[in-house]
Order: C-alpha cells, then structure tokens, then sequence
C-alpha cells in the first residue's frame, strides 16, 4: 500500500492595485485553483481603492477558491513592498508563495517547490524559472533564467536580482528574521534576497520553469524609472558592506546602472531580451 506523502501547509500572497487588468488576475487567481497542490490560503492585498471590475474578480473567486481567500484593503496605494509587509502579518503558515496579479503559475508548480522542501526544510528561499508571454500565453518571447545553487546564486547576486520573485516560496520565520519585506522602491525583492544572503540563509532555484510571466510595453520602461536609482546605489552600498562585493564591484555595478537607466526602453528591452537572457541559459 502506497503512503500519501504529506506536504508542510503553505500561503499564497498577492497584491493588486488599481491598473491592474481584471481578466489578468481573473486568470492568474484561476492558475492558483488548478494548482496539484492548493494552498492552504489566498492573501490578497489590495494596495489602495481598486475599480469595481477588480472587486467583481475577487469576489467570484472568494467563491471559487474552497479554503481561506483574505481579502485585504489598504486606504491609499503605497507599492509592493508595502503590501507585502503589511499582507505577510495575515498570513497563518510558514511557507509562503509569491504570486503576481497578472502572471500564471504552472499546474504543478507548488509541488515542485514543496517537494525540494521535504528534502531540506532548512531553506529560506525556493525558486524557479520564468518563460515571458506577451498578449497570449503561447507567445513566449523570452525566458529569465537564474542560477540554481547557493554558490551560482551568492555570485549572481552580485550583479542582478538571483531569484525570480513571482515563482519563489519562502520561509516565513526567516522571512521575519531578517526584517521582512521592506519598501525600497522597484527592489524589495532584490534587497530582501540581500539580507539573506548577508545572514548566510540556505536558497536555492529549481531548473523548471514555474511561471508564465505576463510582459507589456511599459515593462522595460520600468525597468528604468529614475526614481529607482538611489535604492540601486543604496542596494550596492550595503553589499559591499557585508562583504558580498568588493570595492570595485560596487563601482562597475553602478555604473552599469547608470547607463541601465538612462537608456532609452528599446534599447533596454533588447539588451534584456537578446543578451542578457541568452547569456544566462547558456551558462546554465
């Protein structure tokens, strides 16, 4: 007779704003329901007012989804890292998976992840790749590939964000442990990976693609708002601090910034897409 394997109870924490597109998240919530495994509970933050066809959204599948869905109001749009701060108080498991309002985890996703934290239950971060879809889900027009190890990732970080934050499931004891997820711009993420790295947690990314991430016209735009470049310096700032980067590490990564984020968004789309991309899968 075969033994049901039992797997540790997880969350699910997402976070939509107004802009966000109601079929999008009607399809990313959809993707979570499908899921092999399903969480325990949905989180969901509502970073300021949303439109009604949002809340239509939500509402269906308060009714859909048979366990926990919390629905969690903010009064005024303060961004991601502080809907995330603000969404993890509610959540009542100590694994937690990250979920865009607009991207698709694939069907088995959670189980993957779950199973890698059977093996070693001692980790903090479990990660995946990402294939990008632009308009429908079968137009894949890139994929973000990062490193798999501890080690891959400890030099990965040096340079970009080691973790693709929407397929990953964290602790959330060591989430809390290190300060939790802090506003910081367009890098909450990048800098909460910082501080476990610096605190010598165990990370690791699974080789499979775990989620269909959603890209738009605006992505790489984004990707350059000058507003960001003072967290950028910050982030680097504190790498070299805890030793993570050496002095002129520090130096040839602001710089790289820089002309990162004066660059007009076509260029910055094709670098990402044709060169960064590539590189990543080949080492890989």
């Amino acid at each position: 007779m075969q033994v049901k394997k039992t797997y540790p109870s997880f969350s699910v924490l997402m976070s939509v704003y107004k802009s966000d597109d109601p079929n999008n998240l009607d399809i990313a919530l959809t993707s979570i329901e499908k899921q092999t495994l399903e969480p325990s509970e949905i989180v969901l933050v509502e970073d300021g007012p949303i439109s009604v066809d949002l809340e239509k959204v939500i509402n269906k599948h308060k009714h859909n989804f048979t366990r926990k869905f919390k629905d969690i109001k903010l009064k005024t749009n303060k961004g991601l890292g502080n809907a995330l701060k603000i969404g993890t108080k509610f959540v009542s498991t100590n694994w937690i998976a990250r979920m865009d309002a607009d991207d698709i985890s694939v069907p088995k996703r959670f189980e993957m992840q779950l199973n890698e934290i059977i093996k070693n239950p001692e980790l903090a971060v479990i990660g995946g790749q990402v294939r990008e879809f632009a308009g429908d889900v079968q137009n894949i027009v890139g994929q973000r590939d990062v490193p798999l190890n501890e080690n891959d990732i400890k030099r990965f970080i040096k340079w970009r964000s080691p973790f693709n934050h929407p397929t990953v499931m964290i602790n959330k004891k060591i989430l809390e442990n290190v300060g939790g997820y802090i506003a910081y711009g367009n890098l909450e993420d990048y800098y909460l990976w910082s501080r476990m790295i610096a605190s010598n947690k165990q990370v690791k990314n699974l080789a499979d693609s775990l989620v269909l991430m959603r890209v738009d016209k605006g992505m790489y735009s984004r990707r350059g708002k000058f507003s960001n470049i003072k967290y950028f310096y910050s982030l680097r700032r504190f790498l070299k601090l805890k030793r993570i980067i050496s002095f002129k590490e520090e130096l040839v990564g602001d710089c790289i910034m820089t002309f990162n984020i004066i660059s007009p968004a076509s260029i910055r789309k094709f670098v990402y897409q044709k060169i960064i991309h590539k590189m990543r899968k080949r080492k890989n």
